[in-house]
């Protein structure tokens, strides 16, 4: 009974803190109750109550796998169990581990196997690091701030190894207490350093400003009637945000649908605005982001990756684009990848300009996967989304700006100054330490049960006299 109650508590504690709304303190305490209950239970019986548990709380997500992502039925069914088994893994290796006395091993080594696994369906799939349970902390400033540090693999570490630590509090409180604490104040103290920490500021500050209009469908072909009166509502609005300060102004992902033909009457449109616009549209066969310069300059910046299924009719880009100097291009789907993103900060960028779409349902969350980005590398930015949100993050996370697309604008005052941050230099170091913390424990338990073998081999026997 006490089993079947732990999965349900965990269950509906998933349900609520994942999906395209989670609650972040709802997380945190989701494996808990398997955990607290792990050390008394069969393995048998722990393995189906943590697959129900999380079969349960991945209820809230199949419409949006299956109905708005069309992926196939078979795959989101691999998905969800690829995740069952890291959740299994994960509790299975902390209970065998506390069931042994090794505490710091258990709250150490047993997220190490979650965090691993998300990395391989980052490289695996083709979808980048979309799938992670470190962007239902995007909202928690201090928590996402690790991200400067390790990527999103080290939020995902602490939300597992903090429940670990807490549920063998009761058994083993010293130790246990340790590593909560422990956690706690690294946390904190780098928190506090990484929102307070001097940033480096190449010019003066400025002022943005996004656009997302009502439009029936992406692609407008601007020679027909409907796309050059949206053509032309863009226009005025741009216009306006210039009026007010904007020196560069973002519009949505596959605005407008130009040939070789037409794209003259786009830059035309946008000449007169009086500022940089970057404007999403679809050009020969690729998701573009055209960059109109007020001299009427044009640049051309190609989506480099595209969404399996719903876009396998474009071409993907190869290259990168940076404008003024410091402003990297991209769009949309391209911020699910961390090595993107850190390659436009090697290469000087302070700020992102995303056009994008999204799917209206997940607009806040992907919002927050490139508010993310610009977290782990120390970066301001501003993306404008047709169907979800417009947003402009800081480096540190804080939203500055935002708005639900529709008919929708906002002008920020922003700086392109950026944070020098380890993960924009060293990549996925944290990766590499937990496998050497994986390996390294692994072989020490080896070790230590051979040994005890072959000192159980070799110990005479007592035989009774007769």
């Amino acid at each position: 009974m006490w089993t079947i109650i732990a999965a349900v508590m965990s269950g509906a504690l998933w349900f609520g803190g994942t999906g395209l709304h989670p609650i972040s303190a709802l997380t945190w305490l989701a494996p808990l109750p398997l955990l607290l209950i792990a050390p008394r239970v069969r393995p048998r019986t722990m393995l189906a109550a943590v697959t129900a548990a999380w079969l349960v709380g991945q209820l809230n997500v199949i419409s949006y796998y299956h109905g708005t992502l069309q992926l196939p039925l078979a795959l989101v069914g691999g998905v969800m169990a690829f995740g069952a088994g890291l959740a299994a893994g994960t509790v299975l290796g902390a209970r065998f581990l506390l069931v042994r006395g090794r505490v710091m091993t258990a709250v150490l080594v047993a997220p190490a196997l979650w965090v691993l696994g998300e990395y391989a369906v980052s490289r695996l799939l083709p979808n980048g690091a979309w799938w992670s349970l470190a962007y239902t902390q995007a909202s928690v400033r201090p928590v996402i701030q690790l991200t400067a540090l390790t990527g999103v693999w080290g939020v995902t570490y602490l939300l597992l190894a903090a429940p670990i630590a807490l549920a063998a509090v009761s058994t083993f409180p010293r130790p246990a207490a340790a590593c909560l604490l422990a956690f706690a104040l690294a946390v904190a103290t780098w928190s506090a350093v990484a929102t307070t920490s001097p940033t480096a500021r190449s010019q003066p500050l400025g002022s943005v400003g996004l656009v997302a209009l009502e439009q029936p469908d992406d692609g407008m072909p601007i020679d027909q009637p409907e796309g050059r009166e949206l053509l032309l509502r863009y226009a005025a609005r741009a216009i306006g945000l210039a009026g007010r300060g904007a020196r560069t102004i973002v519009l949505p992902e596959k605005v407008f649908g130009v040939s070789d033909a037409t794209l003259p009457q786009l830059v035309d449109a946008f000449r007169p605005v009086g500022a940089r616009v970057v404007v999403g549209a679809v050009l020969r066969k690729h998701n573009v982001a055209l960059v109109v310069e007020p001299s009427g300059a044009l640049t051309t910046y190609e989506k480099q990756h595209l969404i399996p299924g719903l876009e396998e009719w474009l071409l993907p880009g190869r290259d990168d684009l940076i404008v003024g100097g410091q402003d990297g291009v991209a769009i949309c789907k391209d911020l699910d990848f961390p090595g993107l993103v850190r390659r436009y900060r090697s290469k000087g960028a302070t700020t992102l300009l995303v056009p994008a779409l999204d799917f209206r349902g997940d607009g806040w969350l992907h919002s927050r996967m490139a508010l993310v980005r610009g977290v782990e590398n120390g970066m301001t930015v501003v993306r404008a989304a047709g169907f979800g949100r417009l947003t402009v993050s800081d480096p540190t996370g804080r939203v500055l700006g935002e708005a639900t697309a529709g008919d929708a604008e906002l002008l920020v005052t922003v700086s392109p100054a950026a944070r020098a941050t380890l993960y924009s230099r060293a990549g996925d170091w944290f990766l590499i330490l937990l496998v050497v913390l994986v390996v390294s424990s692994g072989s020490r338990l080896w070790w230590g049960r051979a040994k005890a073998a072959r000192t159980s081999a070799t110990r005479p026997s007592r035989v009774p006299s007769c």
